[in-house]
């Protein structure tokens, strides 16, 4: 009975988490204007010049900055509605005006190595109005202790 009680905590835990994860999804798509949806014939695609790039080493305590760009492949504008670090060590700035089919835009992410050390790997996860709403890139980067 026990055993029993447990499973379904765990069952309800997780199912909580995966309602949390689905209704900030559905805030983000409804801030979406309705011209700007995607649809099956109609919809941005958001295509990085690089997705994943390795920013050298750095010294504990500095910080470091990179802009990953990219172009909107897609027959849609597309609108970046936020970006989320994997971390609150990385700041992103980005896009805010719309990227029009075939143009370029950009998100910026600054990288705070104070408390990091040795290889870190950080993603970002912009989401927008493509299919599916989350673009991810990352970036690695070799934090050196301080010399003493």
């Amino acid at each position: 009975m026990f055993r029993l009680l447990i499973c379904l905590g765990v069952i309800l835990l997780f199912l909580e988490c995966t309602n949390k994860q689905k209704k900030t999804m559905n805030d983000a798509e409804s801030s979406i204007p309705v011209a700007l949806r995607p649809s099956m014939d109609k919809q941005p695609k958001m295509v990085f010049d690089q997705p994943l790039v390795y920013l050298g080493r750095i010294t504990e305590g500095d910080s470091v900055s990179y802009t990953f760009h990219f172009r909107n492949k897609g027959n849609l504008p597309l609108q970046i509605t936020s970006v989320n670090a994997s971390c609150g060590c990385t700041t992103p700035k980005w896009s805010k005006e719309l990227v029009q089919p075939g143009k370029k835009g950009f998100i910026k992410v600054t990288f705070d190595s104070h408390g990091k050390e040795g290889k870190v790997q950080k993603t970002i996860t912009a989401y927008a109005n493509t299919l599916p709403a989350d673009n991810m890139v990352a970036f690695k980067i070799e934090v050196l202790p301080q010399k003493k």
